[in-house]
């Protein structure tokens, strides 16, 4: 019997891109779009975990048509944070919504939408089952900025890997859609 196929994408003429080449596409994709400013390694991370919250059965189930949302993103970010890489982790959580309040703190419940609200819900399991995506990847190591980074100089350098993320999802996404297919029909 055949592993399942973990799907990313299916084009309106049923091309197929799967979970595993759609991050190693995005993951390339950013980290050269991140490499101007000195962050390849950051910006493989972020492409390589922003989606492996699609590893889990809802978003398969979703991709072929169930009407839930499911909550992708915050997978890949809780495993970014579990790393000690804060800035992937925010990149990740916030590549489709735009980047996610960081305020308040871990007396945030895991039902709001800020980032510590989101990564409470990851680790106290309320997220979709996603764990098959370490039978198939691995996340790259990547070096954080000096620790002389000022607070500002961080909340910039997030915006820019969120930056590189969001074109780089876009553009590998994208190129599903132009080798036949006039439109996606991927539930971001």
């Amino acid at each position: 019997m055949a592993a399942p196929r973990y799907l990313a994408h299916i084009s309106e003429d049923s091309q197929e891109q799967t979970v595993l080449e759609h991050l190693t596409g995005t993951a390339e994709l950013c980290a050269q779009f991140a490499a101007a400013f000195g962050a390849e390694g950051q910006g493989r991370l972020a492409g390589m975990a922003h989606d492996i919250g699609k590893y889990s059965d809802a978003f398969q189930a979703r991709l072929r048509g169930a009407p839930q949302k499911v909550d992708h993103s915050t997978a890949g970010a809780y495993e970014c944070w579990q790393q000690g890489q804060p800035f992937a982790a925010f990149a990740v959580a916030g590549h489709h919504g735009g980047l996610p309040d960081g305020g308040g703190g871990r007396a945030d419940s895991p039902d709001q939408g800020t980032f510590s609200g989101r990564m409470e819900r990851a680790a106290s399991g309320k997220l979709e089952s996603y764990a098959v995506w370490k039978q198939e990847l691995s996340l790259p190591a990547a070096p954080l900025p000096p620790r002389s980074v000022s607070i500002p100089d961080g909340m910039f350098f997030t915006r820019m890997l969120y930056s590189c993320l969001v074109d780089a999802d876009f553009l590998d996404t994208a190129l599903l859609r132009t080798t036949g297919a006039a439109r996606c029909r991927s539930p971001r």
